[in-house]
C-alpha cells in the first residue's frame, strides 16, 4: 500500500475515534502509526529509534515522506542512468 494512503487510514481511523471521545496523545498516535508500518520500514524504525528529534506525529509523517521522495527520485536517477548507456 502507498505511503500516503496508509495514512489516510490511520488518519480515518485517528478521526473515528476522537468522534467518539476516545482520547489520545500525540506520543499514542506516534507509536500507532510506527508499529503499523510494514517490514520494509525497518531501516527507518532503526533511525527513528536514535534520532530524538523524531517524536511527534507531524514530524515522523514529515519524514515518512521524505523519505518516500529520495526513495522515488533515487530510482528515477537509476533509471536515467541506464538510459545514458
Amino acid at each position: 500500500m502507498p505511503l500516503k494512503e496508509h495514512l489516510d487510514e490511520l488518519n480515518f481511523i485517528i478521526m473515528e475515534l476522537c468522534n467518539i471521545d476516545v482520547k489520545m496523545e500525540d506520543e499514542d498516535m506516534t507509536m500507532i502509526l510506527l508499529v503499523s508500518l510494514p517490514p520494509s520500514y525497518e531501516n527507518f524504525m532503526s533511525f527513528l529509534s536514535v534520532c530524538k528529534d523524531l517524536n511527534t506525529l507531524e514530524k515522523v509523517k514529515s519524514s515518512l515522506y521524505s523519505r518516500e521522495l529520495r526513495l522515488k527520485v533515487s530510482r528515477n536517477g537509476d533509471k536515467a542512468s541506464c538510459l545514458n548507456y
